[in-house]
């Protein structure tokens, strides 16, 4: 449980009233873009960085003024954190050593844990003789093997390839999430974001802006903000008189009644292509089989029921 947290540096308060709880089972991801204090939130959860302000709670005790060793957390950051002497296997299996667990239960879990990182050959190889992907996949691998009371990961994938990431997913939402253990995930890539989380807090300057299951956020996204950053391709806003209309590109649809609008160009996708139509609201973008011949002139419409009202100052939800 976070209570309050602010964090003050220079006068500038880089987090301000961050409130959260993330219940055993349950994987919260912090998402938003850089420099939003999803790192930050992260580090203080860990005790690297200390708060100006609030409480932080692991298990019903307070852990606020506790060292990092004493909080018995299992990390995972960006830059990876591996002994450069020690081979694959000595650095998975030195903390659970310290710990004196038996050598063949050490086997074991290496094994597990190597088989699900698809690094079984690289065993006996020394930090300097993996891909930056694959010491990314070792730094992953030694704090699932920790056991902790809660796990932190920081962009963990962002050093893998899109191709490895994708297939790492339902692995290490399966391993993760298949545990007993809170999940605190930091990234600012929403589709990554969507497959590991039970619950989402999006950040914006050092505040979070709204926090739900992902399909909370999706269909009832409480800003301008949330609306963008949740959804691909990005919902469409379009300014009227008092209030910004917000439509789902997967929400939008041919009909001969509609608005008319001329194509712009298109983007390939796949499965289908995402249009780009010049309206007299503006440029509108929707989705459209792949099989689909679109014609020049374009009429579209939506129904009543898919569309998201925001007020044009604040950018808040109405409806």
């Amino acid at each position: 449980n976070l209570n309050g947290i602010g964090k003050c540096l220079s006068r500038n308060w880089i987090l301000k009233n961050i409130t959260l709880e993330v219940q055993d089972g349950e994987c919260l991801v912090l998402l938003g873009p850089s420099g939003c204090g999803k790192s930050t939130t992260l580090r203080i959860i860990a005790g690297l960085d200390r708060p100006t302000e609030g409480t932080i709670y692991i298990d019903d005790n307070e852990v606020t003024n506790l060292s990092p060793v004493k909080r018995n957390i299992g990390m995972v950051f960006q830059s990876y954190a591996i002994y450069p002497h020690l081979s694959v296997k000595d650095n998975l299996s030195l903390g659970m050593r310290i710990r004196l667990v038996k050598s063949n239960e050490i086997n074991n879990r290496i094994f597990r844990v190597l088989s699900l990182m698809k690094m079984e050959h690289l065993i006996n190889r020394k930090p300097n003789e993996l891909s930056g992907g694959q010491r990314q996949r070792l730094a992953l691998a030694r704090a699932l093997l920790r056991d902790p009371k809660i796990y932190l990961l920081d962009e963990p994938m962002s050093n893998l390839d899109a191709q490895l990431r994708e297939e790492l997913r339902p692995e290490l939402r399966n391993l993760i999430l298949g545990g007993s253990q809170p999940v605190v995930y930091v990234t600012h890539d929403q589709q990554e974001a969507l497959s590991m989380a039970t619950k989402i807090a999006v950040m914006k300057e050092g505040q979070i802006k709204q926090i739900g299951t992902p399909k909370d956020l999706y269909e009832i996204p409480n800003s301008t903000f949330v609306a963008s950053f949740i959804g691909r391709p990005q919902i469409n806003l379009l300014s009227q008189k008092d209030q910004i209309l917000g439509i789902r590109p997967e929400d939008i649809y041919f009909d001969n009644q509609g608005i008319k609008g001329e194509l712009l160009y298109f983007e390939w996708l796949g499965i289908n292509k995402l249009i780009y139509i010049d309206t007299e609201y503006g440029i509108i973008r929707m989705l459209s089989p792949r099989k689909n011949e679109i014609p020049r002139t374009i009429k579209i419409t939506w129904k009543h029921e898919n569309e998201h009202k925001f007020d044009r100052e604040t950018g808040l939800r109405i409806i």
